[in-house]
C-alpha cells in the first residue's frame, strides 16, 4: 500500500509510525541516496541510472535498516510490525520496497 492510498484518521497514525524510521533512513547518506533526486549522468539511460542507484544503495538499506523498513511497511499495511515480519515473503518485501520507491507522497515526505 502507498502512503497516497491511506485515507481518513488513519493518515495521522501512519505518519506518526513512519516518521522515526524514515528519519533514520534519511540521515544515512548511503541508504538515502536511493531516494534522492540526482541528475542523471550524460550518456546513461534511465534504466541504467536507476539500476546504478539500486546497486549502490539498496544493499545498505536492506542490511542496515531492516527494522526501519519493516516499521514503514507494517504501518502502510496497517498491521503490527511483528505480524508483518512473520508474514513477510520475498515477494511482499520486493513489492513493498518498490511501492516505497515509487510513491511520490512518501518520497516528498522523505525529502
Amino acid at each position: 500500500m502507498r502512503l497516497s492510498d491511506i485515507r481518513g484518521d488513519r493518515v495521522f497514525d501512519v505518519v506518526a509510525d513512519i516518521t522515526e524510521p524514515l528519519c533514520n533512513i534519511a540521515t544515512d547518506e548511503q541508504a538515502a541516496y536511493l531516494f534522492k533526486r540526482v541528475k542523471m549522468p550524460e550518456g546513461m539511460s534511465k534504466e541504467e541510472f536507476a539500476l546504478s542507484k539500486v546497486r549502490k544503495a539498496l544493499p545498505v538499506l536492506m542490511r542496515e535498516h531492516k527494522s526501519d523498513l519493516c516499521a514503514i511497511l507494517a504501518a502502510l499495511e496497517g498491521v503490527p510490525v511483528e505480524e508483518y515480519r512473520e508474514s513477510m515473503s520475498m515477494a511482499s518485501l520486493v513489492k513493498g520496497v518498490y511501492e516505497i520507491l515509487t510513491d511520490e507522497d512518501l518520497l516528498a515526505f522523505l525529502s
